[in-house]
């Protein structure tokens, strides 16, 4: 029964969003250089706590500004050039950032492995919708994230055992050589396909619709999402090297429990999307696993056993992505209209790029000043604000309209006039 329940979940789904699906596999495959960025910077380049901050926070400004650029090349270009083009320029970028020593040009560096990177992510999100079925969006969406954690579960334990026992300079090789590969796979899957998108002409700006900075509910959604997604990052830019410092592990075992994230997504999210889904509405969930993530990043503080501490922050943690992020896109993804999506799904990729240049600079910043301790307190206080900001909104109207994006504006319009 079980079995035919898992089975059930996938079922529906385009061809086309299962070889997208695979081209993210083989891309996240190889991602290895991410995880373990804060103790290559500290512990190989010897940068500080505070310096380490400021280059993964150029990494998140160059998501920042690549997230906006993919958002503006796909509404103008269509999916397929900017996602091939994203791919293969990466690949290279990965490459010349490993021959770099120096803080500025780490900075520089990883600024632009990001902006490349990120141009990919609105056009992704825009090809996911194209190719799927209004009622299956949401588990489209989850397949696309299970092939992609899938993926993290592989690279980050292969990382491991690359860094501690040959060199960090083939992290990026690898990382390299996965996203290279990713670009062929796709160019040969999808290069007939390209046309779809990228001839279309608009005729005048009311066709295109209205800009996502002018939409006021669309902005405040995504600024209450950024906060649970910055605390959500401790996961990438702190926890690792708190691991490695504070808990005693090598990075062997760093690698595995970072992979273990990926493979429970890959195990549960989409069965546990296709229960949910008929029965729950999108920001309940979002607000659920908001406040999960605030739990798993507090146990961290409160539990002094370390594989406890770990094991625990590992199941909250990773129960609340799966909750929060699917879910958390489906529902941007219902203010926008097709001639504007790109636009709107650039700006929602660019609430994480956003969190990628806070989360370094805040968690580490803190764990330098005040210790571990006080990034978790301060990360689960923020979290659990946010979350239940997010189900305030909702609930202002009732479940039958919640998940509209007018009665978010409703919402609103009420609670200012008050």
């Amino acid at each position: 029964m079980l079995y035919k329940f898992y089975l059930e979940s996938y079922k529906g789904l385009s061809r086309d969003v299962w070889l997208l699906a695979l081209v993210m596999f083989i891309n996240r495959s190889g991602a290895m250089v991410l995880p373990f960025l804060s103790i290559y910077l500290n512990q190989e380049i010897d940068l500080s706590l505070t310096q380490c901050g400021i280059v993964m926070s150029f990494y998140g400004l160059g998501s920042v500004a690549g997230a906006f650029t993919g958002g503006v090349l796909t509404d103008m270009l269509g999916y397929y050039r900017v996602m091939l083009t994203s791919l293969l320029i990466t690949a290279i970028c990965f490459l010349w950032v490993m021959t770099l020593g120096s803080f500025p040009w780490l900075c520089a560096g990883f600024f632009t492995i990001s902006f490349f990177a990120d141009i990919f992510r609105p056009a992704n999100l825009t090809a996911i919708e194209a190719f799927s079925k209004r009622e299956n969006l949401t588990r489209s969406i989850g397949l696309i994230r299970l092939a992609v954690n899938l993926g993290y579960a592989f690279g980050p334990f292969l990382g491991g055992y690359i860094a501690a026992y040959l060199a960090y300079n083939y992290l990026f090789i690898f990382n390299a050589l996965s996203v290279f590969l990713a670009g062929l796979f796709f160019f040969g899957f999808f290069r007939k396909k390209k046309k779809e998108v990228s001839d279309y002409k608009a005729k005048d700006e009311t066709e295109i619709g209205r800009k996502p900075w002018h939409d006021v509910p669309y902005m405040l959604y995504l600024i209450l999402l950024a906060v649970i997604i910055v605390v959500f990052f401790q996961l990438i830019y702190i926890v690792p090297l708190y691991y490695k410092d504070g808990l005693g592990f090598d990075e062997s075992m760093v690698g595995l429990l970072m992979g273990m994230n990926g493979l429970l997504i890959f195990l549960v999210e989409m069965p546990l999307i296709y229960a949910l889904e008929k029965y729950f509405q999108s920001l309940s969930l979002i607000m659920t696993g908001g406040l999960l993530i605030a739990l798993g990043v507090l146990s961290l503080g409160l539990i002094q056993t370390a594989w406890l501490a770990a094991t625990v922050f590992l199941l909250l943690i990773t129960f609340g992505e799966i909750l929060s992020f699917p879910f958390s896109n489906t529902y941007a993804m219902e203010f926008a209209n097709e001639r504007n999506r790109g636009k709107y799904m650039g700006f929602y990729t660019m609430t994480f790029s956003i969190a990628h240049v806070i989360s370094p600079l805040l968690w580490l910043r803190l764990a330098d000043n005040s210790g571990y301790n006080a990034v978790w307190y301060a990360g689960a206080m923020a979290c659990l604000v946010a979350s239940i900001a997010v189900y305030m909104i909702k609930v202002k109207e009732g479940p039958e309209n919640a998940n509209s994006p007018s009665s978010v504006t409703q919402a609103i319009s009420t609670k200012v006039s008050k």
